[in-house]
């Protein structure tokens, strides 16, 4: 079995979303850890909203570079899922063609 066959009806994914859910996971454990650094560090009010709204951005910019990386990884993944199909088709095809060929007409 390839590494790629999951049992999805059992809530298995495919690599490539099991790779993007950790990867949010960490961006959330990173947004929260900074979050406490900044409650916790001893500054003045202004000075810690000033970081925590460059932390927000910051933490905003990555996760619309990393959704930008998911989209473009999902139309890949499309484009290849209808690459197969059109082979598979066209194999059918082929095949129907080549067994209706190969029955005599007398049994048609």
């Amino acid at each position: 079995m390839s590494e790629y066959s999951q049992d999805y009806g059992r809530g298995m994914s495919t690599p490539a979303v099991a790779g993007t859910t950790g990867m949010m996971s960490f961006i959330l454990g990173a947004a929260i850890g900074a979050g406490i650094a900044l409650l916790l560090a001893p500054a003045t009010g202004t000075e810690t909203r000033r970081r925590l709204g460059q932390t927000a951005n910051r933490l905003g910019t990555n996760l619309k570079s990393g959704m930008n990386r998911v989209q473009e990884h999902v139309g890949d993944l499309k484009e290849d899922v209808r690459t197969a199909v059109s082979s598979g088709r066209d194999a059918f095809a082929r095949e129907r063609d080549t067994r209706t060929d190969s029955v005599t007409p007398s049994a048609r």
